[in-house]
């Protein structure tokens, strides 16, 4: 048996985050995870926990838009024997003032040998970040 979660179970947790519960997803992130979002835009940075990640980084996109960010798996890439896997991730959202938030992600997740993702790191369009935030505050 592997040791860290497969292609099919991260899928299946990360498929929550399109759900009105992403529990299942973030149940399986450490409290205390090293969460990086990439970039130059006001939800970029270094998060030495999920709170402080859900606090500034989502929390930031989530006040530009007409309803929290729902996240869509396009695709899973690792897992298994190897301790990292990538998540493609799609949002297609709405911002309060109309614009559209066709955003896209992704992440990089670190698990331990437990299945719990210790280490993050998110690549996304800043330039979209940036005028979301600047065309809605």
């Amino acid at each position: 048996m592997a040791p860290y979660p497969s292609r099919t179970d991260i899928e299946l947790l990360a498929s929550s985050l399109g759900t009105s519960d992403p529990s299942p997803f973030f149940d399986r992130v450490s409290p205390n995870v090293v969460w990086d979002v990439m970039g130059t835009h006001p939800a970029a940075g270094h998060f030495t926990s999920l709170d402080a990640w859900k606090n500034n980084a989502l929390g930031t996109i989530n006040a530009v838009l007409q309803e929290p960010l729902k996240l869509r798996v396009r695709n899973v890439v690792g897992g298994g024997d190897q301790a990292w896997a990538v998540l493609e991730l799609e949002a297609n959202g709405v911002c309060k003032n109309g614009m559209e938030y066709p955003q896209r992600y992704s992440w990089w997740l670190h698990f331990d040998d437990k299945g719990v993702v210790y280490e993050a790191r998110a690549y996304l369009d800043s330039a979209l970040v940036q005028k979301a935030i600047d065309s809605n505050s």
